[in-house]
């Protein structure tokens, strides 16, 4: 046997080996291509995904700074309504504390002019009283005057 033999011991003949080899070199030569393409294709598909990703993230950053922005200012406006409101609440607070004291100072005169007036008629119920007293007293004088002189005459 030649030093070309096949494992079941039969010796193969050199030219069909040769094709047989040909052919798997071809075959790994075709896969070499192939995978080597496949290597350019996928690291182009990559480098687009890369570009894709970059592109997205500059157009969320220009979105994300357009949001902050439209954030701030909503929360200036928020602030400065806050203060406004504020302000508006300090101005109420400092009317109805004067609108309080003029209530008052009108609420102490009104009691003073009433019990003034209250004093005032409760003199006038006693002055009243005290005439009244005098003059029964007076008119019971007559009448024990009259009395007297009734039964003087009878």
């Amino acid at each position: 046997m030649s030093s070309l033999e096949i494992s079941n011991g039969h010796a193969a003949s050199a030219p069909g080996i040769l094709d047989e080899v040909s052919t798997i070199r071809a075959a790994n030569a075709h896969l070499e291509m192939t995978i080597r393409s496949m290597r350019s294709q996928l690291e182009q598909e990559r480098v687009r995904a890369e570009a894709a990703v970059q592109e997205v993230q500059s157009g969320l950053a220009g979105e994300i700074s357009a949001l902050k922005a439209t954030i701030n200012e909503i929360r200036d406006r928020m602030q400065a309504s806050h203060e406004a409101g504020e302000a508006k609440v300090e101005s109420v607070r400092a009317l109805s504390g004067k609108e309080i004291a003029q209530l008052k100072s009108t609420i102490t005169v009104l009691r003073a002019e009433l019990e003034a007036a209250e004093r005032r008629r409760l003199d006038e119920i006693a002055g009243s009283e005290a005439t009244f007293a005098r003059e029964r007293e007076t008119l019971q004088q007559h009448i024990r005057a009259l009395r007297d002189e009734l039964a003087a005459a009878s």
